[in-house]
């Protein structure tokens, strides 16, 4: 049954960016920035939510870059979807070497 006054819980055009959000919770912003975010904060449930979650963040050294892990479910339908219609044939190169494995397709 669907309900007709639920609110979309997503994130909006005039929410801040994630970036924002990580700068307040950081306490980096300035008195007047940080205002409009609390007043923002105050009607917004995507954005108050996304606070906490940010405490997880860990910022990236400069240069580096994290590759994130494929999920072996994902792995395994991608291989499956992509494997169709070419039997035998390893997919070599580029974005289908993850970690040094080879995508094998099957028929």
């Amino acid at each position: 049954m669907k309900i007709s006054s639920a609110k979309s819980f997503s994130k909006k055009l005039d929410c801040p960016s994630s970036s924002l959000l990580l700068s307040f919770r950081s306490q980096l912003l300035a008195p007047e920035i940080n205002l409009l975010v609390k007043h923002h904060l105050s009607s917004c449930d995507f954005c108050y939510c996304e606070i906490p979650l940010l405490a997880f963040h860990t910022p990236l050294l400069k240069g580096e870059f994290r590759t994130p892990d494929l999920p072996m479910n994902l792995r395994v339908l991608a291989e499956s979807i992509l494997g169709r219609g070419r039997a035998g044939r390893v997919v070599d190169g580029g974005a289908a070497n993850l970690k040094g494995l080879r995508l094998l397709t099957e028929k």
